[in-house]
């Protein structure tokens, strides 16, 4: 009984240590090419640089890579657009002193902090969410 044990537990393990060579890898930034277009090294985000296949890669270039044993495959990351810009209107509720809105308050009622150079206690402004900040200008009458 022991044996017939010791051998399913030593099957499973072996499985286990090849299901997860196959899931190692993963994205991987191109490091080198063939001069033809061919990714032929990449490094992981550890640092690790490995020998790759890359088809259509150039140097820099985000890949998605699966090891398949005896190569590891990569193939180019879907590029996702940015989002579009949106603009909204909101109210300066504060400024520095200097004639900069600091901050403002959004069409909720919400007040987030945002800069806004030349602009008053009280103006309506058009704000952009940069990602680091918050750019508003005054409203254009046009």
């Amino acid at each position: 009984m022991r044996h017939t044990f010791g051998k399913t537990l030593g099957g499973l393990l072996a499985a286990l240590c090849l299901v997860s060579t196959f899931a190692m890898a993963g994205e991987m930034t191109c490091t080198a090419s063939d001069g033809k277009g061919n990714c032929t090294a990449a490094t992981g985000p550890d640092g690790t640089t490995l020998v790759v296949v890359g088809e259509g890669l150039k140097v820099g270039e985000l890949m998605d890579c699966q090891d398949r044993g005896t190569l590891i495959n990569c193939q180019a990351l879907p590029r996702v657009a940015p989002p579009a810009a949106v603009t909204q209107q909101m109210t300066c509720t504060a400024s520095d002193g200097k004639g900069n809105c600091t901050a403002a308050t959004g069409p909720d009622g919400t007040t987030l902090v945002v800069v806004g150079e030349g602009l008053k206690v009280g103006e309506l402004m058009d704000c952009q969410d940069r990602g680091t900040l918050i750019d508003c200008h005054a409203v254009r009458n046009d």
